[in-house]
């Protein structure tokens, strides 16, 4: 089994904490950024997971939380 590479492992937390507190992590987020890093889905999860637990004061309010944002693009 291959070992986990930190620096990719650091650059997606990087990613994920800009998505969580600019609010851009929509439906199916998870999945492209597992695409783009090359991990599966269910990592990019548990780093979600993770970073959501790290700093919950960042993080919108739980009713927020139930629907996702919109992205930039679909306000107009």
């Amino acid at each position: 089994m291959a070992k986990r590479d930190p620096e990719r492992t650091e650059r997606l937390r990087r990613a994920v904490r800009y998505m969580l507190d600019h609010g851009t992590l929509v439906q199916g987020s998870q999945s492209r950024l597992a695409e783009h890093f090359k991990v599966t889905r269910q990592r990019v999860h548990q780093i979600v997971v993770e970073e959501r637990q790290r700093d919950p004061g960042s993080q919108t309010s739980e009713k927020a939380m139930a629907r996702p944002a919109e992205p930039s693009w679909r306000a107009s």
